[in-house]
């Protein structure tokens, strides 16, 4: 028989713009250590090799145009198999940048609500921008809060009782 304090593991995909900003890593650095101790596994797309190049190397060298083009083949089937075994989507729609939109996360998005019917967070960090206050990216979005600690509280109140 199974132990009541045995509790089902989720799994939380952490979505949201990779870029030369170091709050697109802090964000799910924090949400990490605020699930630390919960039947939380964090799927973090930035927790590879290539990211942590990316962000200790971003403000001083420049990666090869040809090795971003190679990680993309790679990138993307690898973030829809994280998805793909997610239980819900933790976003960071605060985080934009006009030179690089955020197609990806949007991407994600889609995957998560219209193919695997997951439910998706999104944090705003009470920040207003294309992206937070969008119809249909407001569509794919079962919640929205402002801030990781939010976040953290309504997967305890939401996902993890059971």
């Amino acid at each position: 028989m199974k132990d009541p304090q045995d509790k089902k593991r989720h799994y939380v995909y952490l979505a949201g713009s990779i870029s030369a900003d170091d709050q697109t890593y802090t964000w799910r650095e924090e949400f990490r250590e605020l699930t630390k101790d919960l039947p939380v596994v964090c799927l973090d797309p930035t927790l590879n090799q290539f990211n942590q190049k990316l962000r200790r190397f971003q403000s001083s060298v420049n990666l090869s145009k040809a090795a971003k083009v190679r990680a993309q083949r790679i990138l993307r089937p690898k973030d829809y198999q994280l998805i793909k075994i997610a239980s819900v989507v933790v976003v960071n729609l605060a985080f934009s940048d006009p030179e690089k939109p955020m197609i990806g996360t949007i991407q994600e998005l889609v995957w998560a609500h219209d193919i695997f019917y997951l439910p998706i967070l999104a944090l705003t960090m009470g920040v207003e921008n294309p992206y937070t206050r969008n119809n249909w990216i407001d569509e794919c979005c079962s919640a929205k809060v402002e801030t990781v600690e939010e976040a953290v509280e309504m997967l305890k109140t939401f996902f993890l009782e059971f």
